[in-house]
């Protein structure tokens, strides 16, 4: 890499100063079109709709997103940057890591806030590094750099924001994601998506784990956790660790949802064998970052052990099931430091009846003080959620509540107890039955 390759991405000219000029002076080109070539390297570009344009050329290919003043937000800019391909060997990634990101000096000085690595879906290595926060002439910028890996060749993107915050930075943070997914680094390489490989698969239904713990939250404290985990598994090699909602598919959830998901494969023994192992390729990140692990793995009648852990098969429900009953999740969170306090709770309701009606209920509060220079402010606010009723509908693990005024929401549903509706998780939540006592 070394100097031939800071001269190519052009270090003398990409300080933070030249940025800053960049983003306030330099005038768009006119719209582009997707996908594009970048020096053999392929990417699909957003949309020109989304308001990204094409900013300079030269070594560093190069878009630009600008947003205007508003009460809220001062005036910013988001810059996308990406590197033609470079002549370089798979194991000196991180080094060159190190010195794109060192062509912004000053935030090279910064620790890496969040960092993601792993392979993509055409088996080169990619890095994600996100960094944070440089402030320059009343400027607040952000790096989030990506590096791709092959045999023979490397490209790095980096997205560069430029007083950019809130939901501006996560609609440029999407879109960039978006395209360090497309990359396509060699000729042969696919599109990004979850496709089974030979010798994947062979699993096909729905398990639970039950998770308990301690961590930390928001105000200080420590909340104790029980989480009816869900692993779904299909039978041509995905897995999915939330259940599909409305009725998708886990092939069309994972296209949507892809950091929920991933593949899998059977070994030592396979799936009629009482041991072995599963490989899991798991997608760690919106940037298409897959980790690959194998874990211990064995089958227990219509359940299974993985790393020693039960997971406990769950049957859908029969179309046209109907319960009878009310659930009720709850929540509660609390904590202080030094000079604040806060705590947060809601409760909601569900009573399902045996005609096939519901009704919906719920309220949620919070409270929160802080002291400083011996002066003390709070506040606590309060309120019910509005009731709802109409007719529901059980099928597979799907629940459809239809209100009075015709309007239908889909939300997953499972019983984590066998033969037991004393616990139902919806969306993700656990609904405790209310026996009366």
């Amino acid at each position: 890499m070394g100097n031939a390759y800071v001269d190519r991405i052009g270090r003398a000219r990409s300080g933070l100063g030249f940025i800053v000029v960049l983003a306030c002076l330099l005038s768009c080109l006119p719209a582009f079109t997707a996908p594009a070539d970048i020096g053999g390297l392929t990417v699909t570009l957003p949309d020109a709709a989304s308001g990204w344009r094409k900013a300079a050329k030269g070594n560093l290919f190069m878009l630009q997103k600008d947003f205007p003043e508003t009460d809220d937000d001062k005036r910013g800019s988001a810059l996308i940057q990406i590197t033609k391909p470079l002549p370089a060997a798979r194991n000196s990634l991180q080094a060159g890591m190190k010195t794109f990101v060192a062509t912004l000096p000053d935030m090279a000085k910064e620790d890496i806030l969040i960092k993601h690595y792993g392979v993509t879906v055409n088996g080169h290595d990619i890095r994600v590094e996100e960094r944070c926060c440089v402030h320059q002439n009343n400027v607040s910028i952000n790096q989030i750099v990506v590096g791709i890996a092959g045999d023979k060749r490397q490209a790095y993107l980096q997205l560069v924001l430029l007083n950019v915050t809130g939901d501006r930075s996560k609609g440029a943070e999407a879109d960039f994601a978006a395209l360090v997914r497309s990359v396509k680094l060699d000729p042969s390489d696919r599109d990004f998506d979850l496709v089974p490989a030979s010798g994947d698969g062979g699993l096909d239904g729905v398990f639970t784990h039950l998770d308990t713990g301690i961590r930390p939250n928001v105000f200080g404290g420590m909340d104790f956790y029980s989480d009816s985990t869900i692993s779904m598994f299909d039978r041509e090699g995905r897995f999915s660790t939330e259940l599909p909602k409305g009725g998708r598919s886990i092939g069309e959830h994972c296209k949507e949802t892809p950091t929920d998901c991933g593949l899998y494969k059977l070994a030592g023994g396979g799936f009629f064998s009482s041991a072995g192992s599963i490989e899991m390729r798991s997608v760690t990140s919106a940037y298409g970052t897959i980790e690959i692990e194998t874990k211990p793995f064995s089958k227990k009648g219509e359940d299974l052990v993985i790393s020693d852990a039960d997971y406990r098969a769950v049957p859908p429900f029969d179309e046209g099931t109907t319960l009878d009953g009310e659930w009720v999740s709850t929540f509660a969170s609390s904590g202080m430091t030094a000079t604040s306090s806060g705590s947060v709770a809601s409760s909601h309701t569900l009573t399902l009846r045996r005609n096939g009606t519901f009704e919906r209920t719920g309220w949620s509060g919070a409270s929160m003080m802080n002291e400083i220079g011996g002066s003390r402010s709070g506040v606590t606010t309060s309120g019910n959620r509005p009731g709802a009723s109409g007719r529901y509908k059980l099928s597979g693990y799907r629940l459809d509540l239809t209100d009075a005024d015709g309007r239908t929401e889909s939300m997953s549903i499972f019983e984590p107890d066998k033969a037991s509706d004393g616990l139902l998780v919806i969306n993700g939540n656990n609904y405790l039955k209310d026996d009366g006592r």
